[in-house]
């Protein structure tokens, strides 16, 4: 019976982040839907605001921002920070521009289709890996090769029963800070500093 609970639960599991996907564009086409859905995740982005000392002189590289951008959102509102955000996912990219039409903030937020893990053509200091970002250790490569030394690269790491279902970042140095997080599905966010120069 124990193995039958086990399977039904990793069937389960192996749901969320469709799940969670597909309740994120859902959310995207309206304003009460989108603060709905964002919501909960603003402690969260007060976090790693406090975690990184983010601050309006700041340019945030957001990769996975998914349909609704709540990270592009909230760092935007409360830090000033410029953000480009990305996802890999057009349909994604699609809802996330109009989700910024709709919150005014197209002057301080480019929503952008492209790959977290290749080469990213414009500067910035500060970037912030969502959960379902992957493979995040070669994000944090590319990363490490083309931003400016003492960019801040913050990750958004699983809780252990999510550890399965979501990338983790494998990395040989420890981070320079955590910040534990509120949420089910990830703990904590983890930050680290780009010591490595731009060729």
């Amino acid at each position: 019976m124990k193995f039958i609970v086990t399977i039904i639960e990793e069937e389960i599991m192996g749901w969320i982040p469709a799940a969670a996907a597909a309740w994120e564009k859902m959310s995207s086409f309206s304003k009460v839907l989108t603060w709905l859905y964002s919501r909960p995740y603003r402690q969260v982005i007060e976090n790693e605001i406090q975690l990184a000392k983010l601050g309006k002189d700041d340019v945030v590289l957001n990769i996975g921002c998914g349909a609704v951008p709540f990270t592009a959102l909230y760092i935007s509102r409360l830090a000033g920070a410029r953000v480009y955000a990305l996802d890999i996912d057009p349909c994604a990219v699609k809802h996330a521009k109009n989700c910024v039409s709709k919150a005014g903030l197209e002057d301080r937020i480019t929503v952008m289709h492209a790959d977290g893990a290749q080469d990213f053509k414009y500067p910035y200091n500060v970037a912030i890996v969502a959960l379902q970002a992957a493979p995040k250790s070669r994000i944090l490569k590319v990363m490490q090769q083309n931003a400016m030394p003492g960019a801040r690269f913050i990750f958004r790491l699983p809780s252990n029963p999510y550890k399965d279902q979501y990338d983790c970042l494998n990395c040989p140095a420890a981070p320079r800070a955590v910040a534990p997080q509120p949420m089910r599905t990830f703990d904590r966010s983890v930050l680290f500093y780009n010591a490595v120069s731009v060729n």
